[in-house]
């Protein structure tokens, strides 16, 4: 992605933006086309502060009575991946609001400890008794709730992804054509090595590209029958109403991870900022955006903590969460 030349007080800042975006694998060439619209707007300004001002950002959104109100949304949007960027160092930075028909109001569920308990639970329940799929889903969900994996990415393991030796597990052909290494702590790999293990017993395939995730016919387990059995499990664990009522995803346990890992550092008193960009390599995101939603996530949760036991102290995510 080329990267026009940037003229403005705000260039520097905008290249480095731009400069993570693209280390994250980000490559919306309408991103850098609003940036360098706004670039040249705020230099003929003449704008001398190193931050979003409210009146310049309002002025650029509404410089063209032509823009229909979606450009003009998407124009804030922009501004507003500028403004958190730069807000990071300059506090008294203009930070556009929420964007109306943009920014989806969905909140995933955020699983606690024990509700994982439960799911886990009720997957060691599932019939065949005595077979190897109980124990597949136990390990499925266990792993994603550890890692944040896509359902997907976790689907896709082959034995040759999974490195019992030194902690790693190999990502391959991700949502976004990349391939990345994650670590494991110490209990997810013995958990995986049992998992391994309990293959072979079964008489499964074990060469390099014998998929990881089996079903009892010997194959690899499909996407679709994994969710259906899991809302399965989540509605006689008590987490899921009845068939055709929404309710926790298979697939929060990814946002779940995400948002415990934010709160363990607060915890810590780290500077969570600083850490996106790890949390974001992490997780696969393409943009640090898509990491930063979490924030707001973990700020309510820091909130209605905060409102309950009218504390500061966050409340013990537990040993089953494990770090990046």
């Amino acid at each position: 992605m080329k990267v026009p030349t940037l003229q403005s007080v705000l260039a520097p800042a905008m290249h480095e933006l731009l400069k993570l975006r693209q280390a994250l694998g980000y490559q919306d060439k309408t991103y850098v086309t609003h940036l360098a619209s706004f670039d040249r707007f705020v230099s003929g300004r003449g704008q001398t502060d190193p931050w979003l001002t409210r009146d310049s950002v309002e002025a650029w959104v509404s410089r063209d009575p032509q823009l229909k109100a979606r450009a003009r949304a998407h124009r804030f949007s922009a501004l507003r991946v500028l403004g958190r960027f730069i807000a990071d160092q300059y506090p008294q930075t203009y930070v556009p609001g929420p964007t109306p028909g943009l920014t989806s109001t969905f909140r995933p569920h955020i699983y606690t400890p024990a509700e994982i308990q439960a799911l886990l639970t009720e997957a060691a329940r599932l019939t065949p008794a005595g077979s190897l799929r109980p124990l597949t889903f136990v390990t499925l969900i266990g792993l994603l709730y550890c890692t944040g994996l896509r359902v997907s990415e976790a689907l896709a393991f082959r034995l040759a992804d999974v490195d019992l030796e030194e902690g790693l597990l190999t990502i391959r052909k991700t949502k976004f054509h990349k391939s990345r290494a994650i670590p494991i702590e110490p209990d997810v790999t013995r958990a995986l090595a049992a998992y391994v293990d309990a293959r072979r017993r079964y008489r499964h395939r074990t060469d390099p590209e014998a998929p990881l995730f089996v079903n009892e016919w010997h194959r690899s387990c499909s996407y679709g029958t994994v969710v259906a059995t899991f809302l399965g499990i989540a509605r006689r664990a008590g987490i899921r109403g009845a068939p055709g009522q929404q309710g926790p995803r298979l697939h929060d346990a990814r946002h779940s991870y995400a948002v415990h890992r934010l709160l363990a550092w607060y915890r810590d008193g780290g500077d969570v900022q600083a850490r996106l960009p790890l949390l974001a390599t992490y997780m696969g995101h393409s943009s640090l955006v898509s990491t930063q939603v979490y924030l707001d996530i973990t700020a309510e949760l820091l909130h209605e903590a905060a409102r309950r036991f009218h504390a500061p102290a966050l409340p013990d995510v537990g040993d089953a969460i494990c770090q990046p």
